[in-house]
């Protein structure tokens, strides 16, 4: 073949051909242009199946014919030479290959900074380029090959010098010089070899491409990933026939230019495209050039899809476990299967392995977990599993039948109650304390005006609190709950609710006693209870309703009315303890007024009306709406007697506060029923600018109660008033005290509430409970937030809550019989502030006022750069089961220490996190 018989630009060929082989796509579409401005043709072409081309002219003007060779070689000369533009061009690839498109903070424009977090030195900005915005699909683009001079010899060897240039759609490939030998098909770009993609560039000194297979390199290498802020160097970058890259002495980090923070390097490293899986061996990761992790084998993935392999480890230091280390592996059996294993080593204990695998099957989704000691616990100081065997199981899994009816499996069971509290753990249980042990089944049914929902579960709990009663299992339960929309205005509602409770023969929590005094061992002792707290049973539970709404744009009116009811099977009584314990606990309680089946129906009727004025009002220079809404609601529900003989199954008292002013019942849950001949008078005023913005709102009201209320729960139920050895906190005569009195008052507190937004970075907010029956106060809190930005925050709350008087403890925590004030008042002030560019300052004091002891003392130091964050952290605490009158060991202190790579992840521990959920408002960014 001779030059002059080719109806093509040599050049522009060979670059075509070579770079669609680097792109990994055939030639589909060449343009040749020369750099001088020369006419230009379009051509097709194609790889033939021995790996030599074909192309063809796709324009209707063709290039003139070449004259024959005189020479052995013809040279296109164009106004500049290669040599000419050279040593700028090494000049600027160097300064290109250090700094990566690479611009600091300072440079970046204001919208750019705004977006940027915190800690961002600058970011990775792409010049402006042909085709950098390009939206088209670059495979199918034309190519486009441009140089200062092209030659081509008798050897078949095509020589391309200055400028080379190609492009295809956003892909850019850039040289001095490039040769390409025909006979062999290999190709070689050498001097300020560049790449560009969107979001991408490679900066390297030569490389190389072999054109019938596809192999290609590029040596001496310089990366850079914009988007993940990501950046590299390879001695050698190998893309193989397959696909593959194999990159040789490679690095990896998210620092920036010239920043040596940390960095992540691999002898070797193989990314493999089509399975999006990355390898590395003799992975070694360095902060500030010193190394702090070796593994011989590393695997990560290199997109969305999951990847089997290592993930990063974590290290702590605790005075309960000692050194505690961990590294889980995740293993990627399948698209719809998966799990995660983590070996654990704690120095104190022993090791265990935690297990979690996960599955998808059609319409059903689900987790199983298993954790625990691979041997007995090693930990003899107050531990009362010392030489046990501790485990803990956990199993999820929701299936739906339809698409309005689901099946559910909630269970999760623990070796001993202790069992969260010393380990933790990264299983997925749905509750902590209790521990669910649920199965269970809903269909919701109806439409947009008449909705209604039927569940059936079973559901068991297990109790985690050493010091505490279990709660009862509900086996089973069943409940219909409904709401019909009859009309715009008429709402009618029914619940039918079936519960059978149970609970263990020894649920009860009486004492601990020390059973071993060398290791200050405690255990815990349980019995069956006593009198009506035995009741195991059945209970159905009714309510029906209807409720009126009147509506205008300046009032509201809405009458209501419902009927509950309720009735009980009860079993395990021991009548004559009964009738003693609700006797003693009620008083005028008879053998007579005993039953095993009682019941209660009670209507109820309500009316809840209100008014809206609002007016525009300027203070200062802001024009705000001010509101006044006086509201008044009027409920009634009669007393109805012998409630004393229903079980607390699962009904409480709720503690009072302006809610409290609006609901239907004092209590929670079906137990209490009714008794209720009250007027609730309430005025809520509010500031609101003109973007919506809430700047104050006040509320302020009380009950007026028309009758005494005389359904209560007795605290000395259930209390066996022979046993002495019960460990009880709080003295439940001043507790009775206490609500016969508040069951006595013509009225209820005085409940107020204020929100003062002092700025949109700044708020205060006030909970306050006058007692004006007897002019004491009943609950205050007060809390004071500043926070004008994500990692400047500033809190300080105080607590009051009026509560029973609590037994003082001797040495051995048993009740010495004697009782003082048990009141909480507590402060609570944190903070978490900047101090410098980098370095920032934490802490949170918690303070018992009554008890006058420290709750949690938290104080560390946190440092940000534009590549990682270290945290250290010391804490100081006392635990719920501590010895108020006698401390002891059980409060706890420790030093804690984060590392956070930017882009790689938490290699130490993830519990500092957790401690900073104290400090409201604060947010610790670990990416």
């Amino acid at each position: 073949m001779h030059l002059h018989q080719s109806p093509f630009t040599p050049r522009a060929l060979t670059l075509a051909i070579a770079t669609s082989i680097i792109a990994s796509q055939p030639v589909s579409r060449v343009i040749a242009a020369e750099s001088s401005g020369g006419q230009q043709s379009e051509w097709h072409c194609q790889t033939l199946a021995n790996g030599q081309w074909s192309c063809d002219p796709a324009t209707a003007q063709s290039i003139p014919a070449q004259p024959a060779p005189k020479a052995k070689q013809q040279v296109r000369k164009l106004k500049k030479t290669a040599s000419h533009i050279k040593p700028a061009a090494a000049r600027q690839n160097a300064t290109l290959k250090q700094l990566l498109d690479w611009q600091p903070i300072q440079n970046l424009s204001a919208q750019r900074r705004a977006s940027e977090p915190f800690y961002s030195c600058g970011a990775y900005i792409e010049p402006p380029r042909p085709g950098k915005d390009y939206t088209g699909d670059t495979n199918k683009a034309p190519i486009v090959a441009e140089s200062n001079e092209s030659s081509y010899d008798k050897d078949s060897v095509a020589t391309f010098k200055g400028d080379v240039t190609v492009r295809q759609g956003s892909r850019l490939f850039e040289s001095d010089n490039a040769t390409l030998d025909k006979s062999r098909n290999y190709g070689q770009f050498e001097g300020n070899v560049r790449f560009r993609e969107s979001g991408v560039l490679l900066v390297g000194d030569k490389g190389d491409l072999q054109l019938d297979s596809g192999r290609a390199t590029l040596e001496n290498t310089a990366y850079v990933m914009h988007e993940q802020k990501a950046r590299g160097s390879a001695n050698r970058i190998v893309r193989n026939e397959d696909s593959t890259l194999e990159l040789s002495d490679a690095t990896y980090t998210t620092c920036p230019p010239g920043d040596k923070g940390w960095q992540l390097s691999g002898q070797n490293v193989t990314l493999d495209m089509d399975s999006g899986q990355g390898l590395a061996k003799n992975a070694v990761v360095r902060v500030q050039g010193l190394p702090i992790l070796y593994t011989p084998y590393l695997s990560f993935p290199i997109d969305d899809r999951r990847k089997s392999g290592f993930l990063y480890p974590t290290l702590s230091q605790s005075s309960d476990n000692g050194l505690d280390f961990s590294i889980p592996y995740y293993l990627n059996i399948a698209p719809n299967y998966d799990a995660t294993l983590t070996p654990r080593y704690m120095s104190k204990r022993g090791f265990m392995l935690e297990n979690e695998f996960r599955y998808l099957v059609g319409n059903t989704q689900g987790e199983l977990g298993l954790s625990g000691l691979l041997d007995k616990d090693e930990l003899k100081k107050e531990n009362p599993y010392y030489n046990d065997h501790r485990w803990l199981i956990n199993y999820r899994q929701q299936t739906d039948l339809t698409s309005r009816w689901t099946a559910e499996v909630d269970y999760a069971k623990a070796s001993d109650k202790n069992y969260l509290d010393d380990f933790s753990t990264s299983l997925n249980l749905s509750a902590n304390s209790p521990l669910n042990q649920r199965i269970g089944t809903r269909y919701l049914g109806g439409d947009t005006n008449h909705s209604w929902q039927l569940s059936l579960d079973a559901h068991q709990y297990q109790n985690m609190n050493q010091t505490a009663d279990d709660p009862y299992n509900k086996l089973p339960q069943i409940k219909l709950a409904g709401n019909w929309l009859a009309s715009n205005n008429l709402n009618l509602n029914y619940v039918a609710d079936y519960t059978k409770f149970t609970r263990d023969d020894n649920w009860h929590y009486v004492n601990e006693t020390l059973v071993n005094p060398s290791d200050n061992v405690y255990q815990s002792n349980y019995d069956s209870g006593y009198g009506i707290k035995k009741a195991n049973g059945e209970r159905f539970y009714l309510e029906t309703g209807a409720g009126y709404s009147f509506d205008w744009n300046y009032a509201f009116i809405r009458p209501a009315v419902k009927v509950q009811h309720v009735e009980y099977r009860l079993t395990d009584l021991n009548e004559t303890d009964v009738i003693t314990d609700l006797n003693s606990s009620y008083g005028n309680f008879t053998s007579a007024d005993y039953t095993e089946s009682p019941k209660t129906t009670v209507p109820t009727f309500s009316i809840d009306s209100g008014l809206y004025f609002d007016r525009f009002t300027n203070i200062g220079d802001t024009e705000f709406t001010h509101t006044l809404e006086p509201r008044m609601k009027y409920l009634y529900s009669p007393y109805k007697e012998g409630q004393e003989m229903n079980p607390v199954f699962d009904t409480a008292l709720m503690n009072f506060n302006y809610n409290s002013l609006w609901r239907d019942s004092r209590f929670s849950g079906h137990d209490r029923l009714g008794d209720a001949n009250q007027l609730s008078l309430g005025l809520t005023t509010r500031l609101i600018e003109g973007d919506g913005f809430e700047r104050v709102r006040f509320g302020i009201g009380q009950i007026i109660y028309f009758e005494d209320r005389q359904l209560w729960i007795s605290p000395n139920a259930g209390i066996d008033p022979g046993d002495t050895d019960q460990d009880l906190d709080t003295d439940p005569n001043d507790e009775t005290e206490r609500l016969w009195e508040e069951m006595k008052d013509s009225v209820s507190p005085l409940a107020s509430e204020l929100v003062y937004n002092i700025s949109r970075s700044m708020n205060i907010r006030q909970d306050l409970m006058w007692d004006t029956s007897n002019n004491k106060l009943d609950s205050y809190g007060l809390y004071y937030q500043y926070k004008p930005g994500e990692r400047r925050v500033m809190n300080a709350g105080y607590r009051f809550l009026r509560q029973a008087d609590r037994y003082i403890k001797n040495e051995q925590d048993q009740n010495t019989g004697l009782t003082t004030d048990n009141n909480l008042s507590q402060t609570d002030l944190s903070v978490a502030w900047p101090v410098s560019n980098n370095w920032s300052a934490m802490g949170r004091w918690q303070y018992d006022l009554t008890n006058k002891r420290n709750l949690e003392i938290l104080s560390g130091v946190e440092y940000n750069s534009c590549c990682y964050q270290v945290r250290v952290l010391w804490r100081k605490w006392v635990d719920d089961d501590d010895n108020i009158d006698h401390p002891n060991s059980k409060s706890g202190s420790g030093v804690f220490l984060q590392f956070v790579l930017r882009g790689l992840g938490d290699l130490t521990s993830g519990t500092t996190k957790e401690y900073l959920e104290g400090i409201k408002g604060y947010a610790g960014d670990e990416k």
